[in-house]
């Protein structure tokens, strides 16, 4: 644990926008972290760190070389998801603490090599599953726990994109499986991992259907047809990415619409629901229990849960409008920042990463051979007790 007035130094991996806001938010929850070094391929995001956090920091050539220095204590891994586990093993086993993005990685072995890396080291590991930290998560976790509902049953969710949204994923390099794993693992692992924490279990048998039926070349027709908005970014576009390519070219191999349904240990049954082209945008939880039902919107905020009975009436909770990832930002910035400051244990690491990454597994692999997919043997295999 760092002592106080002692300042953390950071060494980043892979530099790109979303990182660099994840460690900006994290800066300024506590001024005492501060970026030492840094190393990404790309000049453009070079350029924009250099822009962003001074010249400072100092640039590394490669990942070899940032691990290496003694003047870090912790490593945060922003790269593509193919690459988050050679990196975060070779931070592991340079004896630093970790962050990284979300997922945990894009197949079963590199997943347990993270796992395996971080049991021998005993450094931490936090992941960035920012939605464990927002509060409109927090509170349908407390009414749950609470009985408010009863004995859950079933549930419904889904993460619905707006169209530009869908456009930016489409358009950089989340579009490929080789770089990025299938878009419910890059996209939806977040609400996978929901899912597994609201049921308090975890998935047994699992099933899907889903596919690209809109970002496709002949659907480019859509971009000219809604011209260009008030800025001038063309429609699809409205997401900014230095290394744009149009959404509706050739190349991408993820689906643009999944549904899934998902059987948990524990008896309680799910359906899951993403599509990338959106008029209305939604990450809503429809809960249903033995005794009332929680419905929560994190797009607008909003709680609302009853009790069965004759003449109950609906409870509501609004919280306030909070940004991106319904506030998840700016809550995953103070608990990291007391990860790191005061050995404060994140809320989600390895164990939750790699449950929502076999869930994920699971579900593509039903999707691509158009059968059901009985998870046990997987939890089995990996010493996870399933109930």
């Amino acid at each position: 644990m760092t002592g106080i007035g002692d300042t953390v130094s950071l060494g980043l991996i892979g530099t790109g926008g979303r990182l660099r806001h994840v460690v900006k938010n994290l800066c300024a929850a506590d001024h005492r972290i501060k970026v030492a070094a840094f190393y990404d391929p790309d000049p453009v995001s070079i350029e924009a760190m250099k822009k962003e956090f001074g010249t400072t920091p100092v640039v590394c050539q490669s990942v070899e070389e940032l691990v290496a220095l003694d003047s870090i204590g912790w490593v945060f891994i922003g790269s593509p998801n193919y690459r988050h586990s050679e990196q975060a093993v070779a931070a592991l086993r340079a004896g630093k603490d970790v962050f990284c993005e979300k997922p945990l990685a894009t197949s079963l072995e590199d997943c347990i090599a993270i796992r395996d890396a971080a049991d021998k080291s005993g450094r931490v590991f936090a992941l960035g599953l920012v939605l464990r930290y927002a509060e409109i998560y927090q509170n349908v976790h407390k009414l749950l726990d609470s009985g408010a509902i009863g004995e859950l049953i079933s549930f419904e969710f889904n993460e619905t994109l707006g169209f530009n949204h869908g456009g930016y994923i489409f358009g950089n390099w989340r579009r490929q499986m080789k770089l990025a794993g299938s878009h419910l693992l890059e996209k939806c692992c977040h609400d996978i991992d929901l899912a597994n924490w609201m049921s308090g279990s975890l998935p047994v048998r699992v099933a899907s259907f889903g596919g690209r039926n809109f970002f496709i070349s002949k659907n480019e027709h859509h971009m000219a047809r809604l011209g260009a908005d008030g800025k001038g970014n063309a429609a699809y576009c409205g997401w900014p990415d230095p290394h744009r390519v149009n959404p509706f070219s050739q190349g991408a191999d993820i689906v643009d619409n999944q549904v899934v349904i998902l059987e948990y240990a524990n008896g309680v049954h799910a359906t899951f629901h993403t599509n990338c082209n959106t008029a209305i945008p939604e990450r809503r939880f429809y809960l249903c229990g033995s005794e009332g039902t929680i419905r929560a919107n994190a797009i607008e905020g909003l709680i609302e849960w009853k009790r069965i009975g004759h003449e109950t009436k609906i409870e509501r909770l609004k919280l306030k409008d909070e940004g991106g990832h319904a506030g998840g930002d700016e809550h995953m910035a103070a608990g990291l920042a007391q990860t790191l400051r005061n050995g404060a244990k994140p809320l989600a690491g390895v164990a939750e990463g790699l449950r929502s990454c076999v869930a994920a597994f699971g579900v593509d692999q039903a999707l691509a051979q158009g059968r059901v997919i009985d998870l046990i043997p997987v939890w089995r295999e990996l010493g996870i007790e399933v109930s």
